[in-house]
């Protein structure tokens, strides 16, 4: 079963939530809006930056619901259904089927741990024959799952076992395997990069489309960092990556995945806090971040 390769940038977006910690789907279409018009080409749902570990079930059908009302061949909505639960990526791979989105994604049991390439193969089956005809994607983030299992097997091993398999979410740095996986069976696989702050070396390793948490808010950003290495101008391209490395390095200091909500509700959508265990920003370090946000011209950049 061949799928269409996804071309461009999809965003992997922010769960939004009240002030009371509960879902407020009514902040999703301002954002889907926006994305769109800045020339993203979908979103990926539920996902890490989605905080996906943290959600009820009945949360994440509630956001594909939500979600899927925007599915377009033009604006591609993708969700994560599994982290450790394979019964519960089953029914979200059901309800995918049914709601008509583009695609899925599972990562690898992050708990109970896979040992092999097989292992990992028994435990997607299920779960991609329950989304019938839909694109599954496996999401590879070694970083966060720690599982570490090398892709060019998963690639020689899955073709005959999971007949809708597409590819691989590839958030990982390991660029030489990326680029084996992409020429893999000449070139069988859609493989997506993951990585927003090497974003310059996914595409010279030969990265067509890409899925990241800071696309929500700096899009434009990565679609000049693109346009300036396809047209060759290595300079500019590195200038513009430079800053992207530079605003996603004070993740660091100012706590992690919630500075990257913080910089969304700066950019005027409030998707409210991370749950715990995310410890979101103070008032006061939200204002501190926009400052030297401001300071590096970041603001200037996303326009």
């Amino acid at each position: 079963m061949m799928h269409p390769k996804i071309s461009g940038l999809i965003a992997a977006t922010f769960t939004p939530y009240d002030s009371f910690g509960e879902l407020n789907l009514s902040a999703i279409p301002p954002l889907v809006e926006r994305l769109r018009f800045g020339g993203v080409k979908g979103v990926f749902i539920a996902g890490t930056t989605g905080e996906s570990a943290s959600l009820l079930l009945t949360e994440k059908l509630r956001l594909l619901e939500a979600y899927a009302a925007f599915q377009q061949d033009s604006f591609k909505v993708m969700m994560m259904l599994s982290g450790t639960n394979q019964r519960e990526a089953i029914v979200l791979a059901n309800a995918a089927r049914k709601q008509g989105i583009y695609g899925t994604a599972v990562t690898a049991p992050y708990y109970f741990r896979p040992s092999n390439v097989g292992q990992l193969i028994d435990y997607m089956l299920p779960i991609a024959e329950a989304a019938g005809e839909l694109p599954l994607y496996f999401y590879h983030i070694p970083l966060l799952t720690r599982v570490e299992l090398p892709m060019l097997e998963l690639l020689e091993q899955v073709g005959d076992r999971i007949p809708n398999f597409a590819g691989i979410k590839y958030t990982h740095n390991d660029l030489m395997e990326f680029n084996r996986c992409l020429r893999f069976d000449g070139s069988r696989y859609d493989v997506l990069w993951g990585w927003d702050e090497l974003f310059l070396a996914g595409l010279s390793m030969g990265a067509k489309g890409a899925v990241g948490s800071t696309y929500n808010f700096a899009a434009p950003l990565y679609l000049r960092i693109q346009e300036a290495y396809e047209r060759g101008d290595m300079e500019a391209a590195l200038r513009l990556q430079q800053k992207s490395i530079d605003f996603i390095a004070l993740y660091g200091k100012y706590g992690g995945p919630a500075t990257g909500k913080a910089i969304l509700g700066l950019c005027g959508f409030d998707f409210g806090p991370f749950r715990a265990p995310v410890v979101p920003l103070s008032k006061e370090r939200i204002l501190a971040l926009e400052k030297e946000l401001t300071q590096l011209g970041f603001f200037e950049e996303i326009m």
